[in-house]
């Protein structure tokens, strides 16, 4: 009986820290460089000018501020960011859809299969 308490208490621990985990990386999205990592959330931010990046899956992001870099690792994301003019956006994993905007044009890389990446109108 001892031995299956203490089983319960570790994954009931591991379980508390995993979802620690995914709300202090969404609460990080905060920081003028936009960093945010999880899954299947909704995200929106302002990088400032700075550099952003996304890790995870199944998110759906806007992101305002005219991003130096962006970056994206994983797959299923929809995104919207809005980039300085030679700016660059890479894109690691499949089926990403990110849509950008600036007032120049922006260099992209792709590593993966059915991502894509457009200027949005």
């Amino acid at each position: 009986m001892r031995r299956s308490v203490l089983h319960s208490i570790v994954i009931a621990t591991a379980t508390a820290a995993a979802s620690a985990s995914v709300s202090v990386s969404a609460a990080q999205g905060a920081d003028p460089a936009v960093n945010f990592a999880g899954s299947n959330a909704r995200f929106a931010g302002d990088c400032h000018g700075q550099d952003a990046s996304l890790a995870g899956s199944g998110n759906t992001v806007t992101i305002h501020g005219a991003c130096r870099a962006f970056q994206i690792a994983g797959g299923d994301n929809r995104v919207l960011v809005d980039m300085a003019g030679n700016g660059t956006i890479k894109v690691y994993g499949d089926n990403n859809q990110v849509s950008w905007t600036s007032s120049g044009d922006v260099q992209v890389t792709t590593v993966g299969q059915n991502n894509t990446v457009t200027r949005a109108r």
